[in-house]
C-alpha cells in the first residue's frame, strides 16, 4: 500500500551522505533496510488467495 516509503528512505538517506550528513544518512539507509525486510515477511507469510 505504501511502496513509497522505503524508496522515499533511500532517497533522503542518500542525499544525507551528499550533504555531508553521513551519520543521518547511515540511520536511514538501516531504516530503509529494516522497512523493506518488514515488508518481505509481511506479504511472504500471507496465503495466495487463488481462485480456479
Amino acid at each position: 500500500m505504501y511502496m513509497f516509503v522505503p524508496f522515499l528512505l533511500a532517497l533522503a538517506g542518500c542525499a544525507s551522505v551528499w550533504r555531508s550528513h553521513a551519520r543521518l544518512g547511515y540511520g536511514l539507509w538501516g531504516a530503509t533496510i529494516v522497512v523493506t525486510v518488514a515488508w518481505f515477511f509481511h506479504h511472504a507469510t500471507d496465503p495466495l488467495k487463488f481462485s480456479f
